[in-house]
Protein backbone atom coordinates (compact mmCIF):
# COMPACT_ATOMS: atom_id res chain seq x y z
CA UNK A 1 0.00 0.00 0.00
CA UNK A 2 1.20 3.42 -1.06
CA UNK A 3 -0.04 7.11 0.29
CA UNK A 4 1.02 9.81 -1.86
CA UNK A 5 -0.28 13.49 -0.28
CA UNK A 6 0.17 16.69 -2.34
CA UNK A 7 -0.98 20.21 -1.67
CA UNK A 8 -3.20 21.22 -5.26
CA UNK A 9 -3.03 24.78 -5.43
CA UNK A 10 -5.24 26.46 -8.45
CA UNK A 11 -5.71 30.44 -9.08
CA UNK A 12 -8.12 32.29 -11.50
CA UNK A 13 -8.13 32.41 -14.68
CA UNK A 14 -7.16 28.73 -14.13
CA UNK A 15 -15.56 24.55 -21.71
CA UNK A 16 -17.15 21.26 -19.98
CA UNK A 17 -13.58 20.74 -19.34
CA UNK A 18 -12.37 16.99 -19.54
CA UNK A 19 -11.39 15.69 -16.40
CA UNK A 20 -9.47 12.35 -17.61
CA UNK A 21 -8.73 9.01 -15.48
CA UNK A 22 -8.03 9.94 -11.66
CA UNK A 23 -4.75 7.26 -12.63
CA UNK A 24 -3.57 8.61 -15.61
CA UNK A 25 -0.03 10.28 -14.00
CA UNK A 26 0.51 6.65 -13.66
CA UNK A 27 -1.43 4.23 -16.10
CA UNK A 28 1.70 4.57 -19.08
CA UNK A 29 4.65 2.79 -16.89
CA UNK A 30 7.46 2.79 -19.83
CA UNK A 31 7.65 5.24 -22.53
CA UNK A 32 9.74 5.32 -25.73
CA UNK A 33 13.09 6.94 -23.79
CA UNK A 34 11.34 7.21 -20.24
CA UNK A 35 10.69 4.37 -17.59
CA UNK A 36 9.01 3.58 -14.62
CA UNK A 37 11.94 4.30 -12.65
CA UNK A 38 12.61 7.74 -14.06
CA UNK A 39 11.09 10.68 -11.75
CA UNK A 40 10.68 12.56 -14.75
CA UNK A 41 8.74 12.12 -18.13
CA UNK A 42 6.96 13.83 -20.87
CA UNK A 43 3.93 12.51 -23.07
CA UNK A 44 1.96 14.14 -25.62
CA UNK A 45 -1.69 13.81 -26.73
CA UNK A 46 -5.03 14.29 -28.80
CA UNK A 47 -8.39 15.51 -27.13
CA UNK A 48 -11.70 15.99 -29.12
CA UNK A 49 -14.86 16.94 -27.05
CA UNK A 50 -17.78 17.30 -28.07
CA UNK A 51 -20.24 19.28 -25.73
CA UNK A 52 -23.91 18.96 -26.68
CA UNK A 53 -25.57 21.18 -24.01
CA UNK A 54 -23.22 23.22 -21.42
CA UNK A 55 -26.31 24.28 -20.01
CA UNK A 56 -25.91 27.88 -19.53
CA UNK A 57 -28.43 30.58 -18.46
CA UNK A 58 -28.49 34.53 -19.05
CA UNK A 59 -27.00 36.43 -16.02
CA UNK A 60 -29.60 39.42 -16.81
CA UNK A 61 -33.21 38.37 -16.68
CA UNK A 62 -33.40 41.02 -19.14
CA UNK A 63 -31.56 38.99 -21.41
CA UNK A 64 -34.12 36.78 -21.80
CA UNK A 65 -33.81 33.01 -22.25
CA UNK A 66 -30.60 30.60 -23.68
CA UNK A 67 -31.69 27.92 -25.37
CA UNK A 68 -28.76 26.41 -26.44
CA UNK A 69 -25.02 26.37 -25.30
CA UNK A 70 -22.61 23.45 -27.27
CA UNK A 71 -19.30 23.47 -29.07
CA UNK A 72 -16.61 21.35 -30.24
CA UNK A 73 -13.06 21.22 -30.08
CA UNK A 74 -9.83 19.95 -31.16
CA UNK A 75 -6.75 20.15 -28.69
CA UNK A 76 -3.42 19.11 -28.64
CA UNK A 77 -1.94 18.28 -25.11
CA UNK A 78 1.74 18.29 -23.83
CA UNK A 79 2.34 17.10 -20.10
CA UNK A 80 4.75 16.76 -17.75
CA UNK A 81 4.71 13.58 -15.26
CA UNK A 82 6.37 14.13 -12.19
CA UNK A 83 7.36 10.50 -10.05
CA UNK A 84 4.23 8.55 -11.59
CA UNK A 85 1.70 10.90 -9.30
CA UNK A 86 1.74 14.33 -10.42
CA UNK A 87 1.19 15.69 -13.84
CA UNK A 88 0.95 19.54 -14.72
CA UNK A 89 -0.15 20.04 -18.67
CA UNK A 90 -1.20 22.69 -21.32
CA UNK A 91 -3.44 22.45 -23.92
CA UNK A 92 -4.00 24.19 -27.39
CA UNK A 93 -6.47 23.95 -30.25
CA UNK A 94 -8.81 25.06 -31.78
CA UNK A 95 -12.93 25.81 -30.91
CA UNK A 96 -16.20 26.57 -32.54
CA UNK A 97 -19.33 27.70 -30.58
CA UNK A 98 -22.91 27.65 -31.43
CA UNK A 99 -25.99 28.54 -29.14
CA UNK A 100 -28.97 30.42 -29.40
CA UNK A 101 -31.38 32.79 -27.09
CA UNK A 102 -34.62 34.60 -27.18
CA UNK A 103 -33.70 38.04 -25.75
CA UNK A 104 -36.89 39.37 -23.47
CA UNK A 105 -39.92 41.58 -25.12
CA UNK A 106 -38.66 40.49 -28.86
CA UNK A 107 -40.37 36.68 -29.39
CA UNK A 108 -37.43 36.28 -31.30
CA UNK A 109 -35.50 33.70 -31.57
CA UNK A 110 -31.76 34.45 -32.12
CA UNK A 111 -28.92 31.50 -33.34
CA UNK A 112 -25.09 32.53 -33.21
CA UNK A 113 -22.34 30.60 -35.08
CA UNK A 114 -18.51 30.99 -34.63
CA UNK A 115 -15.63 30.25 -36.60
CA UNK A 116 -12.90 27.53 -35.73
CA UNK A 117 -10.05 29.42 -33.51
CA UNK A 118 -8.07 29.31 -30.85
CA UNK A 119 -8.75 27.74 -27.46
CA UNK A 120 -6.14 26.74 -24.61
CA UNK A 121 -6.18 25.21 -21.31
CA UNK A 122 -3.84 24.43 -18.10
CA UNK A 123 -4.67 22.17 -15.78
CA UNK A 124 -2.94 19.94 -12.92
CA UNK A 125 -3.60 16.18 -11.66
CA UNK A 126 -2.14 13.27 -9.18
CA UNK A 127 -2.73 10.55 -7.41
CA UNK A 128 -3.27 10.66 -3.32
CA UNK A 129 -3.91 6.82 -2.87
CA UNK A 130 -4.05 4.28 -4.38
CA UNK A 131 -4.48 0.43 -3.29
CA UNK A 132 -4.55 -2.58 -4.96
CA UNK A 133 -5.72 -1.71 -8.40
CA UNK A 134 -8.13 1.02 -6.59
CA UNK A 135 -6.96 4.81 -7.43
CA UNK A 136 -8.06 7.89 -6.16
CA UNK A 137 -7.46 10.94 -7.80
CA UNK A 138 -7.77 15.21 -7.78
CA UNK A 139 -7.40 17.05 -11.19
CA UNK A 140 -8.08 21.28 -11.33
CA UNK A 141 -7.98 22.67 -14.91
CA UNK A 142 -9.04 25.78 -17.02
CA UNK A 143 -9.98 26.94 -20.39
CA UNK A 144 -10.82 30.02 -22.50
CA UNK A 145 -11.34 30.89 -25.81
CA UNK A 146 -13.02 33.87 -27.62
CA UNK A 147 -13.96 33.03 -31.26
CA UNK A 148 -15.19 35.72 -33.30
CA UNK A 149 -18.86 35.17 -34.39
CA UNK A 150 -19.04 33.95 -38.10
CA UNK A 151 -23.18 34.50 -38.70
CA UNK A 152 -25.94 35.46 -36.77
CA UNK A 153 -30.05 34.61 -37.40
CA UNK A 154 -32.79 36.13 -35.89
CA UNK A 155 -36.28 33.96 -36.32
CA UNK A 156 -33.77 32.45 -39.52
CA UNK A 157 -33.36 35.96 -40.92
CA UNK A 158 -29.47 36.37 -41.73
CA UNK A 159 -28.01 39.34 -40.16
CA UNK A 160 -24.47 40.50 -40.65
CA UNK A 161 -22.08 40.42 -37.32
CA UNK A 162 -20.34 43.84 -36.71
CA UNK A 163 -16.22 43.83 -37.00
CA UNK A 164 -15.33 42.24 -33.66
CA UNK A 165 -18.36 40.52 -32.96
CA UNK A 166 -17.31 37.68 -30.83
CA UNK A 167 -18.14 35.16 -27.82
CA UNK A 168 -15.42 35.18 -24.83
CA UNK A 169 -15.63 31.90 -23.26
CA UNK A 170 -14.08 30.82 -19.90
CA UNK A 171 -13.95 27.77 -17.44
CA UNK A 172 -12.45 26.42 -14.67
CA UNK A 173 -12.85 23.34 -12.91
CA UNK A 174 -11.98 21.08 -9.83
CA UNK A 175 -13.18 17.27 -9.68
CA UNK A 176 -12.19 14.39 -7.44
CA UNK A 177 -12.60 11.02 -9.09
CA UNK A 178 -11.91 6.98 -7.89
CA UNK A 179 -10.69 4.21 -10.97
CA UNK A 180 -10.13 0.05 -10.78
CA UNK A 181 -7.99 -1.54 -13.03
CA UNK A 182 -9.25 -4.36 -14.44
CA UNK A 183 -6.64 -5.73 -16.59
CA UNK A 184 -5.76 -3.35 -19.94
CA UNK A 185 -9.05 -1.67 -18.85
CA UNK A 186 -9.21 1.18 -16.27
CA UNK A 187 -12.60 2.74 -15.91
CA UNK A 188 -13.46 5.25 -13.67
CA UNK A 189 -16.10 7.82 -12.10
CA UNK A 190 -16.06 11.23 -10.57
CA UNK A 191 -17.50 14.43 -9.20
CA UNK A 192 -16.92 17.71 -10.52
CA UNK A 193 -17.43 21.49 -9.42
CA UNK A 194 -16.94 24.09 -12.21
CA UNK A 195 -17.38 27.44 -13.31
CA UNK A 196 -18.05 28.48 -16.78
CA UNK A 197 -19.36 31.64 -18.58
CA UNK A 198 -19.43 33.94 -22.13
CA UNK A 199 -19.88 36.90 -22.53
CA UNK A 200 -21.66 37.74 -26.53
CA UNK A 201 -19.51 41.07 -27.24
CA UNK A 202 -19.97 43.94 -29.68
CA UNK A 203 -23.41 42.36 -31.43
CA UNK A 204 -24.92 44.54 -34.13
CA UNK A 205 -27.25 47.74 -32.93
CA UNK A 206 -30.42 47.45 -31.79
CA UNK A 207 -30.07 43.58 -31.89
CA UNK A 208 -30.66 43.37 -28.41
CA UNK A 209 -33.29 45.19 -25.94
CA UNK A 210 -30.52 45.24 -23.16
CA UNK A 211 -27.62 46.80 -25.62
CA UNK A 212 -24.81 45.04 -27.68
CA UNK A 213 -24.14 42.20 -25.40
CA UNK A 214 -25.23 39.91 -22.37
CA UNK A 215 -23.70 37.55 -20.51
CA UNK A 216 -23.99 33.55 -19.78
CA UNK A 217 -23.00 31.35 -16.67
CA UNK A 218 -23.52 27.84 -16.09
CA UNK A 219 -27.26 26.84 -14.19
CA UNK A 220 -25.33 23.84 -12.59
CA UNK A 221 -22.52 23.50 -10.50
CA UNK A 222 -21.96 20.08 -9.44
CA UNK A 223 -21.65 17.44 -12.33
CA UNK A 224 -20.80 13.49 -12.89
CA UNK A 225 -17.60 12.14 -15.16
CA UNK A 226 -17.50 8.59 -15.96
CA UNK A 227 -15.07 7.04 -18.22
CA UNK A 228 -12.51 4.04 -19.24
CA UNK A 229 -8.91 4.00 -20.00
CA UNK A 230 -7.76 1.15 -22.40
CA UNK A 231 -3.56 0.76 -22.21
CA UNK A 232 -1.28 -2.53 -21.56
CA UNK A 233 0.72 0.52 -19.72
CA UNK A 234 3.53 0.55 -22.77
CA UNK A 235 4.29 3.86 -24.46
CA UNK A 236 -0.10 4.54 -25.12
CA UNK A 237 -3.03 5.00 -23.46
CA UNK A 238 -6.99 6.08 -25.13
CA UNK A 239 -9.74 6.92 -22.99
CA UNK A 240 -13.73 7.74 -23.65
CA UNK A 241 -15.48 10.07 -21.15
CA UNK A 242 -18.79 11.10 -20.42
CA UNK A 243 -19.91 14.33 -18.17
CA UNK A 244 -23.40 14.53 -16.68
CA UNK A 245 -25.53 16.70 -14.96
CA UNK A 246 -24.10 20.06 -15.11
CA UNK A 247 -23.43 19.23 -19.18
CA UNK A 248 -23.66 16.51 -21.92
CA UNK A 249 -20.74 15.69 -23.46
CA UNK A 250 -18.16 13.38 -24.88
CA UNK A 251 -14.39 13.22 -24.95
CA UNK A 252 -12.14 11.17 -27.09
CA UNK A 253 -8.28 11.23 -25.69
CA UNK A 254 -4.83 9.75 -26.76
CA UNK A 255 -1.80 10.43 -24.92
CA UNK A 256 1.99 8.48 -26.07
CA UNK A 257 4.66 8.45 -23.67
CA UNK A 258 8.81 9.64 -24.62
Amino acid sequence: MKKWLFLLILTKPLLGLYMGNPSAPQIIEEGFFFCKENWFAVKAGYQRDWVFDRNMKAVSKLSGRLDTFEYIADQGVLTVNLIDRIEVYGSAGAARISASNRPSGTGARQEYQTYDQFMWGVGLRGNFYDWKGLSFGIDGCYQRAQPNIKWITSNGALINPRAGSRVVFYEWQIGLGASYQIDMFIPYIGAKWSDAGATFKHLPSEFLPTGRHFKTKNRRKFGMVVGTTLSSGNRFAATVEARLIDEQSITLAADIKF
